[in-house]
């Protein structure tokens, strides 16, 4: 017989009617600790922790959690691990809405943020900072409120709102710059609520070779070619790309920019370039680029593990980069851009054997006004773009 699992929020503090009619109508609670003090006495109370209990209990069971069980809760795991069981969610004010009403803005069309156990990357952030108006961050120990006034540092404009211990005895909410709580100290539960009145909108989301800053002896990879190179790498918004031999960086900006929650490693050993890449990300506010001057080979053990792989420049070290990505037990998508034959004929010798090897030859030409009446199709080099797949199946998994 499927049980009654009742999940329902305890919002900041103050349960409502409906959720008092649960817990007395409940024979087992699980909660929070910080909650005890809410839960009637007699009752059978198991911390939420070890909400896996579940499976050898009967009855009604409440499961009571901070804020609303809609954000960023147990919910999900829930109804993934008992499907079976009848769930029914009561819904509680949360921080988030606690943390809007403070500031006086609608949440509908916020980006809302969780650093609270779990990771976060820097990147998406600030990215995230940059492009919209409204962020709510919900912070631990770690990704505090004041962690985040840190990073912001390199966004300008923007205000900040934090909530702490919400609906508590100590609760406080405080509404400054970013500058004013670096460093500060918070205590746990807190939010912050970050206001852009300036978010920043890309002139166009697939960048023309115009857009960029250029240096005359760094080459870059033509627009025409760039575009094949992205759509075979086939990016989405949690990929993780190495950009080896970024050179001016424009396949990993223009990455950064179609995917702005990426995270992107740009590898180029020559400093001028290292540079350009740097400048070229400042210009379109792209703060998920890190870039690296080194040699490949040096770097990328340290690199966080990639799903995707683009080699634009070697420096003859394509085998040794590649015999890397062979190590890596998750899946990954490389593309190798070959300009002489040399380096297709290397390229393809290992990618050939690969999972979902395919090649493609690309010669653009670009219309150049020679005369007042008189157009000429100017040729571009012509590339060769190698992808495959690779995925070590018989590494054991951890």
């Amino acid at each position: 017989m499927a049980r009654n699992i009742v999940v329902a929020g305890a919002g900041t503090g103050s349960l409502t009617h409906e959720v008092r009619k649960a817990m007395c109508e409940a024979d087992t609670v699980f909660v929070d600790r910080r909650f005890d003090a809410l839960i009637p006495a007699g009752k059978n109370v198991i911390d939420i922790k070890n909400y896996a209990e579940i499976e050898s209990l009967d009855g009604n069971i409440l499961i009571l959690v901070s804020g609303d069980p809609g954000i960023f809760s147990l919910l999900p795991i829930v109804k993934k691990h008992f499907p079976h069981d009848n769930i029914t969610v009561i819904p509680g004010i949360s921080s988030l809405q606690a943390i809007c009403a403070y500031a006086g803005e609608t949440w509908h069309n916020a980006a809302i943020l969780s650093g609270h156990g779990r990771t976060l990357c820097v990147g998406k952030f600030l990215n995230t900072v940059e492009r919209t108006r409204i962020t709510v961050l919900f912070c631990d120990r770690k990704i505090s409120p004041s962690w985040a006034c840190d990073e912001l540092a390199s966004v300008s404009g923007v205000e900040v709102f934090i909530g702490s211990c919400i609906g508590g005895g100590d609760e406080s909410f405080l509404h400054g710059w970013p500058g004013d709580f670096a460093g500060h100290d918070f205590p746990e539960p807190s939010i912050i609520l970050i206001r852009n009145n300036n978010p920043y909108s890309p002139a166009r989301i697939f960048l023309r070779d115009k857009d960029f800053i250029r240096e005359k002896n760094i080459v870059m990879t033509n627009e025409s070619v760039r575009s094949v190179i992205l759509s075979r790498l086939e990016m989405c918004n949690d990929s993780v790309l190495w950009d080896i031999g970024a050179g001016s960086g424009s396949v990993s900006v223009s990455a950064g920019n179609i995917f702005p929650y990426s995270d992107i490693h740009a590898v180029e050993c020559n400093t001028e370039a290292v540079s350009l890449i740097s400048r070229n990300a400042t210009r379109f506010r792209l703060h998920n680029i890190a870039v690296h001057n080194s040699r490949a080979l040096e770097v990328l053990p340290s690199l966080p593990e990639p799903t995707h792989v683009f080699i634009g420049g070697s420096g003859g070290e394509l085998p040794g980069i590649l015999a890397h990505v062979l190590t890596r037990e998750n899946p990954v998508r490389v593309v190798v851009a070959c300009v002489t034959l040399e380096t297709f004929t290397e390229a393809y010798g290992i990618l050939r054997s690969w999972r979902n090897f395919e090649a493609v030859q690309v010669s653009a030409s670009s219309s150049a006004q020679i005369a007042p009446e008189l157009t000429l199709m100017r040729a571009n080099n012509s590339v060769m773009i190698l992808s495959a797949e690779w995925q070590n199946i018989y590494l054991p998994k951890s």
